[in-house]
């Protein structure tokens, strides 16, 4: 695939660098963009010029999710070109009013931080430390969105790829797969030396219910098992070349994980920020909503399969196993 280029841009996250994807040709693509930071801007630039390219020549911009590392130089990169950004329809908002989007999220999380039963300093300081992460992402114009859906064709340097909307990770994220060669573009789907986090988020607009992430990333895991990869390009790491491997090592630790959160209840936690600190002992306090995903996750699973029971009071919702007391 001479057409299909890595860009590695720096992101200001524990992570690290982001894989942006760049198909030339007739219609240059960038899929993924890197944070609306200098240092990600300078790169994605020197990278571009490094193919012959400048922001200016970038026609499409596919967004695989919103999240920032992914979307934040969208609108710097529509400003300079007028390209059009194709996205998944849940990522609507996040891409054309990101401002108000954003606060939306910052009343949810403050609202998971109560209801998990972390202590109100935790949600005291959620403001001041989500404020700096703002200013990594900007709106689109709302004409330049395309939404793209599960099953869409897309035409990269001459290529027939196909839409594999695979929520989980995030409620919006989309995979590329290109079934002549098996190739996929896995984003935060799959990543080889990372187990993806099933970030929570609130009900989209509209919606009265928030994605149940875990549930869905399990889903779409058996789903792009079944598409017979031969090699997947990630968005973190390098590249994987099992992917049935790969996801029933994922499988197999999530069916762990889920007993033991289990037998954690059988002792007696009851809240989802107690699971969290036995899970993760030295969890630092800004990577509290990673843990509580985690948990939250694994908890919509057990309650599913109708092996605990849930119940709110005082605002906190607190799990038992089925046939104890609370």
């Amino acid at each position: 695939m001479t057409y299909l280029h890595t860009l590695t841009i720096p992101t200001p996250f524990p992570v690290g660098p982001v894989n942006c994807y760049l198909a030339d040709g007739d219609e240059p693509t960038l899929i993924d963009t890197g944070t609306n930071d200098p240092a990600a801007l300078a790169a994605l630039r020197e990278q571009l010029r490094s193919h012959g390219l400048a922001l200016a020549d970038i026609r499409r911009v596919v967004v695989t999710h919103a999240h920032l590392d992914h979307s934040g130089l969208a609108a710097r990169i529509v400003a300079e070109s007028g390209a059009r950004v194709l996205s998944h329809e849940r990522n609507r908002w996040w891409l054309t009013d990101f401002e108000r989007e954003w606060e939306r999220r910052y009343r949810f999380y403050a609202e998971v931080l109560r209801q998990s039963g972390a202590p109100p300093a935790f949600a005291e300081q959620l403001g001041p430390r989500l404020e700096w992460m703002k200013r990594l992402a900007a709106s689109v114009p709302l004409a330049s969105l395309t939404p793209i859906d599960d099953g869409d064709a897309l035409v990269l340097g001459g290529e027939t790829w196909r839409v594999v909307f695979a929520p989980g990770h995030a409620s919006g994220l989309i995979c590329l797969f290109e079934p002549h060669t098996r190739t996929l573009i896995s984003s935060d789907h799959l990543l080889r030396d990372i187990t993806s986090n099933p970030f929570l988020e609130p009900p989209a607009r509209g919606e009265s219910a928030r994605p149940r992430a875990l549930v869905q990333y399990i889903a779409s895991m058996q789903k792009v098992a079944r598409l017979n990869v031969r090699r997947a390009l990630p968005a973190h790491g390098e590249p994987i070349d099992d992917v049935r491997a790969l996801v029933d090592a994922r499988l197999a630790f999530h069916r762990q994980r889920l007993e033991y959160i289990e037998r954690q209840l059988d002792s007696g936690a009851r809240t989802a920020f107690e699971l969290c600190g036995i899970l993760f002992p030295n969890l630092k306090p800004q990577d509290l909503l990673l843990g509580l995903s985690e948990v939250i996750g694994h908890l919509d699973i057990l309650e599913s399969e109708g092996r605990v029971r849930r119940e709110e009071s005082d605002g906190v919702a607190r799990y038992a196993p089925f046939g104890k007391a609370r």
